[in-house]
Parts: C-alpha cells; structure tokens; sequence
C-alpha cells in the first residue's frame, strides 16, 4: 500500500533545495582571531573568510579567486609574469548595501585552487563595515573575480563585529 508523505515532510523537500542555494555562514569566536565565514552552495571550502583580533578595530577578509597571478617559482618564491615574487598589490572592491570602497590589497598563490587568495584589511568603522552590520550583506570583487555572499544571519555579523570593537 502507498501512502503518501506528511506534508511537513513535503514542506522539509520543497525547502532544501532553497536553503542549499543560500550557503552557509558560520561564526567561530574561538581561538583568535575570531572567524566569520561563508561556504557558497555546492562548495566545500569557504568562498569568504572575515577575521579579526580582539579590540583591533580592524577586519581583514579573504577571498580566492580564479585569476592565477603566479606563474614560475624563483630560488623558492612564486613570482608573477614580471618577476616580482609574492603576494602581488592588487585593488579591492568591497561593497554592502549603498556602501562601496576600492582599497588596496594582496594576492597570493592559492595553493588549494591554483588561482590567487585575496586579502584585504579594512576598519570595523568604514561604512561598507557599518552596513554589513545592519543588512548582513557583502560583496567583494578583485582580479575579475567576485564574491557575492547570502546574507550573514544578523546576530552572528553583529556578534563578530562587536568582537571587533
């Protein structure tokens, strides 16, 4: 005989699919620095990882991205197509709601991914800060690579922000 499902476990089917599109944010306050970090749907490595030090006031985010500025190692060093070894200066554009900043930053080898691992530090207090902190929405952008993340549940970007502080 076939009996059909509860509707509750419809429901539970039906929402999965949505939930997995979302992606993951996950707030570690332990060791230091603290870690709030975001695994994009179907991903197994975090697309974007926010960290920062108790009472520093500053955030330093990290982002692969698929452009490969590496291309040889020198006497032991990766260096781009020019020779210059790493991490090579590269623009950041971090963007949260109506806020958007370009700021210098530095890629590395991404050793996982074989692209270049962007990092970028920036003030608790700069406006795209200041929104993350009320929408839970923000994107960076660098070597025409962007990372658009779900938004962070309120309450772990207001915990890790208060970390900060």
């Amino acid at each position: 005989m076939n009996r059909l499902p509860p509707v509750s476990a419809l429901l539970l089917l039906l929402a999965a699919p949505a939930a997995a599109q979302e992606g993951a944010w996950t707030y570690r306050a332990e060791p230091q620095p603290v870690e709030l970090s975001y695994v994009a749907p179907g991903a197994f490595a975090p697309a974007l990882v926010l960290t920062c030090v108790k009472d520093s006031r500053q955030l330093v985010a990290r982002f692969p991205v698929e452009q490969r500025l590496s291309v040889r190692t020198l006497e032991g060093r990766w260096v781009d197509d020019v020779g210059r070894p790493a991490p090579w200066p590269v623009s950041v554009t971090l963007t949260s709601g109506e806020a958007q900043t370009t700021i210098p930053g530095l890629a590395d080898v991404d050793p996982q991914d074989g692209g270049s691992l962007v990092s970028v530090e920036f003030a608790d207090r700069a406006p795209v800060a200041e929104a993350f902190r009320q929408t839970g929405v923000i994107s960076l952008a660098a070597l025409g690579g962007i990372v658009s993340a779900s938004p962070a549940p309120r309450r772990s970007a207001q915990s890790f922000l208060r970390y900060c502080r």
